[in-house]
């Protein structure tokens, strides 16, 4: 409900409190507007005659302010424009010499005023901006640290990659070597298998290198008979020992002593023995050393025996285990 114009004092709504936050020169140019704002003549419209209780509405639109500026600048929040200053002035003081009234301010006071509270304004302005700047400033001191350790990091990330790829590189190398060695022997592996089914069945004009058959010599029977009582013995002592967890090292031993003292024929007569009475573990732990000490030849010559025994897996296996101790070693 709009307020009637006679229920507060005249010009009431000049005397405005000031905040706490407010700078003394805008206190005290904010006080002069609110002593000029009564001086002023105000004929409210449809009216022949000045009204003695103008309204904060009526007084803004003689000065061609907004109610809420002018009222924002007689109480200090707002510093309001210089020009707005003059006008409020020369207005007040036209009307005030209508009536005999003496202003107890001059124009040049009030621009004192208004300049010290701009300069206060700007120094406080300049205070923000001046921290503002400090703030932005060690964010980008930060920033440009960040940005050093990264690259750092980066540049150590590089050389990590650099040195994994002459790695692999170099392991690439050594695993193509590697293959190439291993098809070399998987091919003279399948040649042996080859000849061994040729002299088999008896053909000897599939290869002009097949090997002339050898007529068995006298006590060839009984030198069987002895290889495979020999044999049979060093797989029960090796049985033996491997019953008991302790003589891990006398197995070891015995098989490297076999390996030594058997000639091809009988270390494939071993492995054929053992691995049908079950000592998988003995054939390969046998296999591995045998191609590990024996050289090539020998490992190729009783694969072969081994092939003609009927036991092409031991065969393949020891192929195996002998091209594995062979490889190359792996640059780190």
């Amino acid at each position: 409900m709009p307020y009637s114009r006679n229920s507060r004092p005249p010009y009431a709504w000049t005397r405005k409190p000031f905040e706490s936050g407010i700078s003394p020169a805008r206190r005290a140019l904010a006080g002069e507007l609110q002593k000029l704002c009564p001086l002023l003549l105000i004929v409210p419209k449809g009216a022949d005659a000045p009204t003695e209780r103008p309204t904060q509405r009526e007084v803004a639109d003689r000065l061609k302010m907004s109610e809420s500026a002018l009222s924002r600048a007689l109480c200090g929040k707002v510093l309001p424009q210089r020009r707005s200053v003059e006008i409020l002035y020369e207005e007040a003081s036209a009307d005030a010499s209508k009536r005999g009234i003496e202003v107890d301010v001059t124009l040049t006071d009030l621009c004192q005023l208004h300049a010290k509270a701009m300069a206060e304004q700007n120094g406080v302005i300049t205070t923000h901006l001046s921290a503002d700047l400090e703030s932005a400033s060690r964010q980008l001191r930060a920033a440009r640290d960040e940005n050093e350790q990264l690259k750092s990091a980066y540049a150590g990330l590089s050389a990590k990659h650099s040195k994994l790829l002459r790695q692999i590189s170099l392991r690439a190398d050594s695993l193509r070597s590697f293959q190439r060695k291993n098809a070399v022997l998987r091919r003279r592996a399948a040649s042996l298998q080859e000849r061994v089914a040729h002299l088999e069945a008896g053909s000897l004009r599939f290869s002009p290198r097949a090997p002339l058959p050898v007529p068995r010599q006298t006590g060839y029977r009984q030198r069987t008979e002895l290889d495979t009582a020999a044999a049979r013995n060093v797989a029960r002592r090796a049985e033996a020992l491997r019953g008991d967890s302790r003589q891990a090292d006398e197995v070891l031993a015995l098989l490297r002593h076999t390996v030594d003292a058997y000639s091809p024929a009988e270390t494939a007569l071993l492995v054929v023995l053992l691995a049908q009475e079950g000592h998988e573990a003995l054939v390969m732990d046998l296999l591995h050393v045998y191609g590990r000490d024996k050289p090539n030849r020998e490992v190729l010559r009783t694969a072969l025996e081994l092939l003609r025994s009927g036991a092409p897996a031991e065969a393949q296996a020891l192929l195996v285990a002998a091209t594995e101790t062979r490889r190359p070693p792996q640059t780190r």
